[in-house]
């Protein structure tokens, strides 16, 4: 009877052991769940929404090919609705209920700042990346210096105010002057992105002057400045006192938050009519500016991410999946949809995001080509470049920008809303550019309300 007993007790020990081996434990279980990615933005906003359908298109092509190392994504849109408070609660909900592994946050600063507070004190318990989808404020990345274990989750895939005066000291030194223009009236969004530019930025690394004071460093006299609200500004009256001030041009520093439509439409009835306007970002970035503004924006010009020519390998692939898809590109968009690829290698780098701190080592190391460019994040310990998409050598932001890191096309809207590219961004791709632009094709506004 003992025999019977021990050989049976003997052979449900085999049989554990044998389910031991065989069934995977809760890290291989884990291992097998779906890669959860969030975006905590306003979905009827033009310039969050598209970010939001391309990267659902990404997620489908990832999928339809296997997902990630096996693993599926789960892709969740959170409405932060534009607000602050609804965007942390929705961050929030992202972890504590649906388990993200990556969040991302549309590109206002305001609202990435507290969603980055809420999160952090949050990281412990619910291990994640946290990728700010296009804001600039210097103050999102300067603190992942100052306090990397706290913030250490956090990464910008665009890149911090310091790192576009190397392009504007493309703009002011020669394609300003290139286009004849020497008196300049500056307009601002009045939100926290912009301070550094209006104020001009010191740190314990660099002392960058305020964009007015970069500007008459290269001939260009500044001859009338404002910051006004995103939304809901009545122009007219600015556009006035911009014409009394004798200006040559308008630079109008907007993000896609900022009502350019509106600003258009009233700029082509004003006295400033005939004064040339540059549109810093936003929705004039694409095609359907010429739309929204019925055909208000002739003249007007703007850099431009809906190109028909290649500037990487993949930039004529995503442009035309993005049109076939009714999806506008600006460059957050093009960022959004190379994030989740860059997220894809990065895990495949990290053999999944069991470990996060892997995870994050292979954000900071992880390097690819994406539809403009180089896709890496800045490992150089500068401050506020550290941990946002490189762009500029920190050492001298002013001058440098790194070869291939981003195409930048400049564009004139003209009659029936053909393109006419005028320049690049920089220096450093004027020769790669030139086949596609040519500052002659430039016309002045009042040039071209004669030739319709």
């Amino acid at each position: 009877m003992f025999t019977k007993f021990r050989t049976l007790f003997t052979g449900i020990g085999i049989l554990a052991l044998a389910l031991a081996i065989c069934l995977p434990g809760p890290a291989a279980a884990a291992e097998k769940e779906p890669v959860v990615i969030g975006y905590v933005g306003n979905v009827d906003s033009p310039g969050t929404k598209p970010s939001m359908d391309i990267q659902k298109m990404a997620v489908e092509e990832i999928n339809n090919a296997g997902g990630i190392n096996g693993r599926p994504i789960k892709y969740i849109i959170a409405n932060g609705k534009g607000d602050t408070t609804a965007s942390v609660d929705a961050a929030r909900r992202l972890l504590m209920e649906n388990n993200a592994d990556f969040i991302f946050v549309e590109g206002r600063s305001e609202i990435c700042l507290a969603v980055q507070e809420s999160t952090a004190s949050l990281y412990k318990d619910h291990p994640h990346i946290l990728i700010f989808n296009g804001p600039m404020d210097s103050e999102l990345t300067a603190r992942v210096l100052r306090n990397y274990e706290k913030y250490k989750h956090c990464f910008r895939d665009w890149d911090p105010e310091a790192s576009h005066y190397a392009q504007m000291n493309y703009y002011f030194g020669n394609l300003y002057k290139d286009l004849g223009w020497e008196k300049m009236a500056i307009l601002w969004e009045d939100l926290a992105w912009t301070s550094d530019w209006q104020e001009g930025a010191e740190t314990e690394y660099m002392e960058l002057p305020p964009w007015e004071k970069l500007a008459e460093q290269n001939g260009i006299e500044v001859v009338y400045t404002k910051a006004v609200k995103p939304r809901g500004t009545m122009y007219l009256p600015i556009f006035q006192q911009i014409a009394r001030a004798d200006a040559d041009m308008i630079l109008y520093v907007s993000s896609w938050f900022t009502d350019t439509e509106s600003f258009a439409k009233q700029w082509a009835n004003s006295a400033a009519s005939d004064i040339p306007i540059n549109l810093y970002g936003g929705v004039a970035q694409t095609h359907d500016y010429w739309d929204m503004t019925g055909g208000k924006a002739l003249g007007a010009v703007s850099s431009f991410f809906e190109f028909d020519f290649p500037i990487t390998e993949k930039s004529q692939d995503l442009i035309q999946k993005a049109e076939k898809e009714n999806i506008p590109l600006q460059i957050n968009g093009h960022l959004a949809y190379a994030d989740i690829y860059f997220i894809k290698e990065v895990i495949e780098n990290a053999g999944g995001t069991a470990n996060m701190d892997k995870v994050i080592r292979m954000m900071e190391t992880t390097e690819m080509t994406y539809s403009l460019g180089i896709m890496a994040y800045e490992t150089k310990p500068v401050a506020p470049f550290f941990h946002s998409k490189i762009r500029v050598d920190p050492d001298d932001p002013i001058h440098t920008t790194y070869d291939g890191s981003f195409y930048q096309p400049m564009v004139q809207f003209q009659n029936d809303g053909e393109m006419a590219y005028i320049g690049p961004s920089c220096k450093e791709h004027e020769d790669d550019m030139a086949p596609y632009v040519d500052i002659e094709n430039y016309k002045t506004p009042a040039e071209l309300r004669q030739m319709r």
